[in-house]
């Protein structure tokens, strides 16, 4: 089983709130579930710490293996979502790890 985690920095155009931006982001993500194959899980949290270091946005998915993580990032679902994300993110980073 893999775990992907993604956690980006905002950018929001004026007028747009970090509510608004998670909850499009919100939506996006939870639009893949079971149109992925692969994809057990997903979820997106928005942080309420406000350290300098902290991220505005986690993405947690749970993949069966390898090769089901590297089919989504090409599947034509998780551009769709891309295509929706993308605009608000402004900085990010990832992990992606096996267990068991």
């Amino acid at each position: 089983m893999i775990k992907h985690i993604a956690m980006w920095r905002l950018k929001l155009d004026e007028g747009e709130t970090r509510e608004s931006a998670f909850a499009a982001i919100r939506s996006a993500i939870a639009a893949q579930r079971g149109r992925i194959p692969g994809l057990l899980e997903s979820e997106a949290g928005l942080n309420f710490s406000t350290s300098s270091k902290a991220l505005d946005v986690a993405v947690y998915t749970v993949f069966t293996d390898r090769e089901a993580l590297a089919a989504y990032h090409a599947h034509p679902v998780h551009m769709e979502t891309r295509a929706k994300v993308d605009r608000y993110l402004s900085a990010g980073c990832m992990v992606d790890y096996e267990i068991g």
